[in-house]
Order: C-alpha cells, then structure tokens, then sequence
C-alpha cells in the first residue's frame, strides 16, 4: 500500500491558483479547437472516419502517458513534469497553420495529448495532496470550475476568431495562454514532496487501483461517458453545420453552453457532496442517466436553441456526476497514490475518447450523423447502470486513508 501524503488544515491558495490556471489554459486549447478542427480537416480531404481518428489519437496520447506520469509524480515529485507538459503546450500549437497535411494535424493533435496526460493528471493529482480532509468535494469542484471555465469560453474563441481574424489567430491565442500558466507555474508552485515510501512496481500500483470496487464504478462509468462525449466532440461540429445550418461562431457557442453550466454548477454541487457524504454514488449515476438521455435527443434539434438547451441539460446533470466522483477519487488517492489513481482515471476515460470518434465515425459511414448520436446515449445509459451496480446497488465497505496508512504501519 502506498504510503499517504498527511492532508493539509487548510488550502494553500498560493499554489492552488497556479494549479487551477494551468488546468484552466489546457482546457481552453482543447475547447479552442474543437469547433474548427474537424471541419478544416474535412477541408483537407478526410474522411469521417479519418476525422474519428484524428481525434481518437488525442485520447490515445492521453491514455498511454497519464498513468506513467502520474506515478511516476508520485514517486519523484509533479512541479517540474507540470512544466514540461505546459511547455510542449506553448510551442504546439504554432505547427496547426504551418500545415495543410491531415498527418501532420494528426500528429500534432497526438502531441497535445501527451501534453495534456501530463498538465491535467498531475495538476489534479497536486490539488488532490494539497486538499484538507473532508473537504474533497467542495476543493476538487472548485478546481474544476477552472477546468470547465477553460473549455468552456475556448469553443467560443475559436468559432469567433477563425470566423473574425484568420484560422491562425486561435492557434497564436493558445501559444499566449499556455505561457502565461508556465511562468504562474514556475515562479509560485513549490515541489510536491514525495511519499515518505512506496516501493510498489506499476503493475502492483494500477492493480491496487484497479481492485477497488468503489473506483471500478466511477472508472467503468466514465470510460463509457468518454466514448460518447468525445464521439460528440468530434461529430457535433459537422452535424450542426450541414445539418442545422449553425455558423462555427454558433457551434462553439452550442459547446460552450456544456461547460458553462458545469463551470457554474461544479463548485455548488461539491459542497452539496461533502454535506451528503457516503452517498456520492447517488450522484454519479443520476448525473450519468439524464446527460444520455439528452444525447438521444440531439438528433431530433433543428435550431440553435434546442441544441443550447440540450447541451445545457448535458452539462448541469455532468457537473453532479462528476462532483461525486471526484470526491470519491480523492478520498481513494489518499489510499492508493494520488497520482496513480489519477493517471488510471485518465487512462479509462481516454480509453472512451479512443472508441467514441472511430466508432461515431464508423457508424456514420455506414448509416448517419443521427445513428451515431443514438449510439452514443445508449453506451451512456449502459455506463450509468455499471456505477449504479458498483456504487449504490452494493457499495462494499470502503476503509478510510487514515486507517489504511495506519494498518501499513
């Protein structure tokens, strides 16, 4: 068992805020190009099923390194790989209007997933040893506020200034951003100390997580919701615009309208899970039921305002399953490592983000833009009832960090 960071009395907001705004400007270069990538591939030649690939190859980069850098910043401290993660951010997006090849898009898009396995797992992971205990829900959702708030206005820049100033100006905008988190990052982020021992192998470490019932349920719930979020991500886009008729400024409006309701609602809904400790599963499934049954709707919107309207149900019914499970996460972290835990939450959801795009794109190939939206609710009810099974129906008794480091002892 991995031996746990002492949580602290209270929150350190000197490098919280860092944390939270590198996160923050991670998100908002993935939310920037979500509106204009997929078409300006299309452009290009690509198929819908080139376009799945392109963007299953984000998720892949995401899925391979989040696990080893998280345990690996376990064991040897997160400041200087956070760093590392930010610079690759920086200096990336200057190669998107340098080409007009699909397979160099391809490969940069893959890079930025290496970067975001590294900035995201290890800032969550540090905000998770920097928690107080018992106030997991309420630190962890306010974390995601930045999270969510980046994503969240990046569809929107992206639509406006690929509509407004040029295809370029967006990719200059994330360069710009991500500077900015790398010097809040280098000049006020401590480094994270190291477990005071821990001599586990990875296997050893991800087969401990991976053996927790509590984290199988959220895992196996948000593998399913990355496949059909990421199928959405990817494909929405090419519907609203042949289909509806929206404008890419729309578009990335339609998008951001899901973060801002999770940007809104996440720290509230936190809190509310510290008040309702014990029942966190309850909201991972009622948030994870109501988000797939909107998604079985969208093919059935022809206007801007269903779509924002489903998108927000979306989001709001997103923000509560995710404020459950993060609670559950970091209360696990403590157990099993923060940043192995993590680096495996990453790696299932990425596993999602890998199947969704190929098999939205797949689908619609062979049938339609609206088969793969219907295909991506039902994996979403599916996932909804494996955390059911796992987190409400049969909840095994789940030890408390405290009481597993002093058993190690």
């Amino acid at each position: 068992m991995a031996a746990a960071r002492t949580p602290p009395d209270r929150l350190p907001l000197s490098t919280f805020v860092p944390l939270f705004v590198a996160t923050a400007t991670a998100m908002l270069g993935m939310g920037i190009l979500l509106p204009i990538l997929p078409p300006y591939l299309t452009t290009l030649g690509a198929s819908s099923l080139a376009v799945g690939v392109v963007f299953a190859g984000y998720a892949v980069a995401r899925g391979l390194f989040g696990p080893v850098v998280g345990r690996v910043s376990d064991q040897y401290g997160r400041r200087r790989l956070l760093l590392v993660g930010l610079g690759l951010y920086a200096v990336l997006p200057l190669g998107y209007p340098a080409t007009r090849s699909v397979l160099v898009i391809g490969g940069l898009w893959f890079l930025q997933g290496v970067a975001s396995g590294t900035v995201t797992p290890i800032a969550q992971s540090y905000v998770g040893d920097i928690t107080p205990e018992g106030r997991e829900g309420e630190i962890m959702n306010l974390f995601y506020v930045g999270w969510f708030g980046g994503i969240a206005v990046g569809p929107f820049i992206g639509g406006y200034l690929a509509d407004h100033a040029s295809l370029a100006a967006p990719f200059y905008t994330m360069t710009a951003s991500a500077l900015v988190a790398f010097a809040l990052v280098a000049l006020m982020v401590p480094e994270s100390p190291a477990p005071a021992s821990d001599d586990r192998s990875f296997r050893e470490s991800f087969a401990a997580v991976l053996g927790d019932a509590q984290l199988r349920g959220i895992l196996a719930y948000f593998s399913s919701r990355g496949f059909y979020r990421w199928g959405f991500n990817s494909f929405f886009p090419l519907f609203a615009i042949s289909v509806v008729a929206l404008t890419k400024t729309q578009v990335g409006l339609v998008l951001s309208g899901y973060m801002v309701a999770g940007g809104l609602l996440q720290y509230p809904l936190g809190r509310l899970v510290d008040r309702y400790h014990g029942r966190q599963g309850a909201f991972v499934v009622v948030g994870g039921l109501v988000p797939a049954l909107a998604m079985l709707a969208v093919p059935t919107a022809r206007s801007l305002v269903a779509l924002v309207g489903l998108v927000f149900v979306m989001g709001t019914f997103s923000a509560a399953s995710r404020a459950g499970a993060v609670a559950i996460r970091t209360e696990r972290g403590r157990v099993h490592g923060m940043g192995a835990v993590t680096g495996v939450f990453t790696a299932a959801v990425s596993a999602g983000q890998v199947v969704g795009p190929i098999g939205f794109g797949a689908v619609i190939g062979v049938t339609s833009l609206s088969t793969a939206f219907y295909l991506g609710g039902v994996v979403g009810l599916l996932g909804a009832g494996v955390a059911w099974w796992y987190l409400v129906h049969d909840p095994p008794p789940v030890p408390s960090a405290a009481s597993s480091t002093a058993a190690d002892d």
